[in-house]
C-alpha cells in the first residue's frame, strides 16, 4: 500500500512541477532556519569533544560579599585561592572530580621553542590542577595528563596540532619543550579541541604551580584569588555535592572577616553559557529561540497548508471516485499524508544540507549567536567538527519537524475536502 501512494506520489510530482518545487522550496527553507537553530544550541549545550560531562559540570562561578552592618555595598569576586579548593578537596565526600583553572594568568602568550629547531610559537599557555584531564574527557593520543605527584614538575601537555608544528609528529611524550627559555617535559598529547568549547580550548597546558602561572612573582600563593573551580559529583550525589560545597564555603568564608556577609553563585555549564544567574532555568535564555522556531515552523505550515488546499479542490473528482469504489477516508488521507511526506522529506533534506552550508560558512556568528564566550581566532579557520554537525539528535529533530510539518500542513485541508459526499465530489466543478 505504502508503495502504491509512493509512486502515485511520482506522478503526481511530475505532473505538477511547478507546485512540487514551491512544496520542496518552502519546506527546505523552514527547515533550514529551525535545524540551524538546534545546530547551534547543540554546538553551545550538547555533549562534544572534549566536554561530554556538560550536564554534570558544576562551576563556582562568583563569591559575594557585602557589609553586614550599615547596609554597605555589595561586592564580587569571581575567582578563589587555592586554601578553599583544598578545603574542597579534603571535606567533600560527593565530589568526584575537581579542576582548577588559571584564570588571570591563562591569557598571557609565551614563546615555545624546541632545541635544534628554528620554529618559534607563541601560545597562550593554560595553567590547570590534575583534575582537569578528570572533569575534561580528552583523548590522549600519546601519554597521559599530569598527576598530583607532578604538579610541582616542569611538565605540559600540549595539543596534537602543537605536537606536530614543533616536532613533525604527534608521538612526543617524554621529550622537552623550552617556554620562556626553561624546560619542560611534555606527558601527553591530547587530540585537538575547538574554539567552540571555550572552556576546554588550548594548545599547550601547564600546572597551576609553574614559575610562570604567577602574574607578578615566580611562586604561587595560596591566597592568591585568580582561580576558577570546575567540578563533577558522583552519580546520583549532585545536590548532596552542592549542598556540600555550601557549607565548606559558608565555614571557610564567614569566619575570617566577620564584618561580611558571604555568598557562593554555583552554575550549572548551561548557566555559565547562556550567561543566566544560579536561580534562572534553562526556559528563561531559551524561550526567544522557541518562539522563533514556532513562528518558522506555524507560518510555512499555513502556507502549505493553502497550496493543498488548493490542490485538493482540484482532486475533488478523484477522490469522489475513489470512494465511489470503496475508498475509506482513512485511506485518502493516508494517501495525502504518504504523498504530502515525500515532498517533506525531500524539502527536509534539502534544508538539513542548506542548514549545514549556513552554520559552517557563517560558523563564527551562528555559533556565537548565544554564547559569547566564544572566541575564536581568526588564524584558526572554521572550527566545526563532524561531530557538532552529523549527530543522531540533530537528525531525530530533523525527522520530527518533518513528521510535524507534514501533519500540519496537509492533515486539515485533507479532512475538510472529505467533508463533503460523494456525489458532491463526482459532480465538483461540472
Amino acid at each position: 500500500m505504502i508503495k502504491q501512494f509512493f509512486r502515485q506520489a511520482l506522478t503526481m510530482m511530475k505532473q505538477h512541477k511547478l507546485f512540487t518545487g514551491i512544496y520542496i522550496a518552502g519546506t527546505a527553507v523552514s527547515i533550514a532556519i529551525i535545524m540551524t537553530l538546534f545546530i547551534v544550541i547543540y554546538i553551545n549545550l550538547g555533549k562534544i569533544y572534549p566536554e561530554y560531562h556538560r550536564d554534570e559540570i558544576l562551576l563556582l562561578d562568583n563569591e559575594w560579599h557585602k557589609y553586614n552592618t550599615n547596609g554597605g555595598p555589595s561586592n564580587r569576586s569571581g575567582y578563589f585561592n587555592l586554601d578553599f579548593v583544598e578545603a574542597i578537596k579534603s571535606e567533600s565526600k560527593h565530589m568526584k572530580a575537581i579542576a582548577v583553572y588559571d584564570w588571570n594568568t591563562s591569557r598571557i602568550p609565551h614563546p615555545i621553542t624546541v632545541d635544534g629547531n628554528n620554529v618559534e610559537v607563541e601560545e597562550k599557555v593554560t595553567f590547570v590542577s590534575d583534575g582537569w584531564w578528570q572533569v575534561f574527557d580528552y583523548k590522549f593520543i600519546d601519554g597521559k595528563g599530569f598527576t598530583e605527584n607532578e604538579m610541582r614538575e616542569n611538565v605540559a601537555v600540549v595539543s596534537e596540532s602543537l605536537a606536530t608544528q614543533l616536532f613533525a609528529s604527534s608521538k612526543v611524550a617524554d621529550r622537552e619543550i623550552k617556554i620562556n627559555g626553561q624546560y619542560h617535559r611534555i606527558v601527553g598529547v591530547v587530540k585537538d579541541a575547538t574554539q567552540c568549547t571555550p572552556n576546554s580550548y588550548g594548545k599547550i597546558w601547564l600546572t597551576i604551580y609553574n614559575p610562570f602561572a604567577s602574574l607578578n612573582t615566580y611562586a604561587i600563593h595560596n591566597d592568591e584569588k585568580h582561580f576558577k573551580i570546575y567540578t563533577l559529583a558522583h552519580d546520583g550525589e549532585r545536590e548532596m555535592m552542592l549542598q556540600e560545597i555550601e557549607n565548606i564555603f559558608s565555614r571557610y568564608y564567614q569566619p575570617n572577616e566577620q564584618e561580611y556577609d558571604y555568598e557562593l553563585d554555583i552554575l550549572n555549564y548551561w548557566q555559565n553559557a547562556l550567561y543566566l544567574s544560579k536561580n534562572d532555568s534553562i526556559w528563561a535564555a531559551l524561550k526567544t529561540y522557541f518562539y522563533i522556531i514556532l513562528a518558522v515552523f506555524f507560518i510555512p505550515a499555513l502556507n502549505l497548508s493553502g497550496m493543498i488546499a488548493s490542490r485538493m479542490n482540484g482532486r475533488m473528482v478523484e477522490v469522489g471516485v475513489r470512494r465511489a469504489y470503496g475508498a475509506t477516508k482513512q485511506e485518502i488521507v493516508s494517501q495525502v499524508l504518504w504523498e504530502n511526506m515525500l515532498l517533506t522529506l525531500l524539502g527536509a533534506v534539502a534544508g538539513l544540507l542548506l542548514s549545514y552550508a549556513v552554520v559552517y560558512i557563517f560558523s563564527y556568528r551562528m555559533t556565537t549567536f548565544i554564547n559569547s564566550h566564544i572566541n575564536y581566532a581568526a588564524e584558526e579557520g572554521n572550527q566545526l567538527s563532524a561531530e557538532m554537525l552529523l549527530n543522531p539528535t540533530i537528525f531525530l529533530c530533523a525527522l520530527l519537524m518533518c513528521v510535524l510539518l507534514n501533519i500540519a500542513s496537509a492533515l486539515v485541508p485533507t479532512l475538510f475536502a472529505l467533508k463533503k459526499d460523494i456525489i458532491q465530489s463526482l459532480y465538483h466543478k461540472r
